[in-house]
């Protein structure tokens, strides 16, 4: 085997759909939405209090949400009525830790839409789509949203939509991400009936805006279609020539169950590239999966010891729940084709738990560097091998073992980050599904926490920011090609 093709030794993961089972479901009437929102609540609470890997180890982050939450999410379930009500309470909990490692999987398929879509854009919230032929008519694309049922529509989007966002306020992206989402009814009641918009002319202009049912002539192809004209995806796994100094590599995913082939089919292609010019990896909506599968290009261009350094300066130390349901998560892991690379790793883990576990330990550190060492170490790698210079486009849909991956990049002294900032980095993973007592969906909650130099919740920041659609493929490559010839490759900025 090359030795390109060996594992990253600290595999970071996000979500399987390892699903725990509750206990048994207590019985009560299926219309009676405050008994089921109670229960359901409780068990969340109680589960992310005793499983949550930032819960037990005492992080703010999770802690201070958690019993906030916990007092509220318990009143507003016994106050649930109906299933929207239900469906708020329990989503207003786990979203409210602002990280998509917590999580929760109800039925919030959208259901119906209003025929527009809005963002945040130079400052100011916008139509970006005026979906033609609607029974009513509507805003054209470009005006400016003025207000939302009475309301400034900052206002409306920061009192009925951020409530129900895993995106805190905090980042530069959730204005624009709260404003995508507020016009598609998912089952939660966020969207306004009328809005003010205010022409090019500058005459402003009340529109109703009442919604219209998927199944009604819209189907989800056409909402597909339109989503692709504002949410960014990089391209395929794959080499692509950028420009004669400059090779552009897709990174959709670090989903070994669906790219596997492809990532498999690219490490001897990076191999074999010239040792000068640029590498351009495309970072955009990668939502992770197992991080081997980006180290291992690394290795591909660096060779294999050097790689592994790489993979080693993400984090110093790892920590996970030591019970039962997570030593069934990580047997999970290591029994699925997908993370092949890394199931020696998850059965040394394996073992180290169940030893952690029998002592009655919480939490069981399974990696440990010194923070001393680990300085060392980023010291160390700063200055590349040779080999072309690494630049990679992100975006607020780079999360878990992506940033994980920016991580590992950014330990070279002159890598370049282009496009739009992430969300908050969060150093959680591993990644269980719990069942509700109702059966009405299930929690996820991360069994393992990072220690790194990077803080929680701290953005990773483009150094070279992108202004324009970060979805127009075209458009952005041909800005990245023309900002990076203006650089010089192998040369710190």
């Amino acid at each position: 085997m090359p030795s390109f093709m060996t594992a990253n030794k600290k595999p970071h993961l996000r979500i399987l759909p390892l699903l725990v089972a509750a206990l048994a479901a207590p019985c009560f009437a299926a219309s009676d939405w405050s008994a089921i929102a109670q229960v359901d609540m409780k068990f969340a609470i109680d589960k992310v209090r005793g499983s949550h890997a930032g819960s037990v180890s005492g992080q703010i982050d999770v802690t201070a949400p958690l019993e906030a939450g916990a007092r509220t999410g318990m009143l507003e379930a016994a106050d649930a009525k109906t299933e929207q009500d239900y469906k708020r309470a329990l989503v207003r909990f786990i979203n409210g830790f602002g990280d998509p490692h917590t999580g929760i999987q109800l039925d919030l398929t959208t259901k119906a839409w209003t025929g527009v879509v809005l963002d945040h854009v130079d400052g100011r919230f916008r139509v970006v789509w005026s979906e033609p032929n609607w029974p009513q008519t509507l805003p054209p694309r470009g005006a400016v949203v003025q207000s939302c049922d009475n309301v400034w529509i900052g206002t409306y989007l920061k009192s009925s939509v951020a409530p129900f966002s895993n995106h805190s306020l905090e980042y530069d992206t959730t204005l624009s991400d709260l404003a995508r989402k507020s016009m598609f009814d998912v089952g939660l009641g966020w969207t306004p009936k009328q809005c003010v918009f205010q022409h090019a002319d500058g005459s402003a202009r009340q529109y109703d805006l009442p919604l219209r049912a998927v199944d009604d002539g819209i189907g989800k192809e056409r909402l597909d279609a339109v989503r692709k004209d504002y949410q960014a995806k990089a391209r395929p796994v794959g080499l692509y020539r950028l420009a004669a100094d400059k090779q552009w590599v897709g990174m959709p995913d670090f989903n070994g169950g669906t790219s596997g082939d492809a990532y498999t089919k690219l490490y001897p292609q990076l191999s074999a590239l010239k040792k000068d010019g640029w590498i351009v990896f495309d970072l955009r909506g990668n939502g992770g999966g197992d991080s081997s599968w980006g180290n291992r290009a690394l290795q591909a261009l660096y060779g294999e010891a050097y790689g592994e350094q790489l993979g080693n300066t993400a984090s110093y130390v790892k920590s996970v729940i030591a019970d039962q349901a997570t030593i069934d998560l990580y047997r999970r892991y290591a029994s699925l084709e997908q993370f092949a690379a890394s199931k020696p790793e998850f059965e040394r883990v394996v073992t180290i738990l169940e030893a952690a576990l029998s002592r009655r330990e919480g939490l069981a550190r399974v990696e440990h560097t010194s923070k001393e060492d680990a300085a060392a170490l980023a010291a160390k790698v700063r200055r590349r091998p040779g080999g072309p210079r690494v630049a990679a486009v992100i975006d607020r849909g780079c999360f878990s073992s992506c940033m994980n991956f920016v991580q590992q990049i950014s330990s070279m002294s002159d890598t370049v980050l282009l496009g739009e900032a992430t969300i908050g980095y969060s150093p959680y993973g591993e990644n269980g599904q719990y069942k509700l007592p109702s059966g009405h969906g299930a929690i996820i909650v991360p069994s393992a926490i990072y220690t790194a130099f990077q803080a929680t919740r701290e953005p990773f920041v483009p150094a070279l920011r992108y202004d324009g659609n970060m979805a127009d493929d075209d458009k952005l490559m041909k800005w990245v090609d023309a900002t990076l010839t203006r650089l010089q490759p192998g040369k710190s900025n």
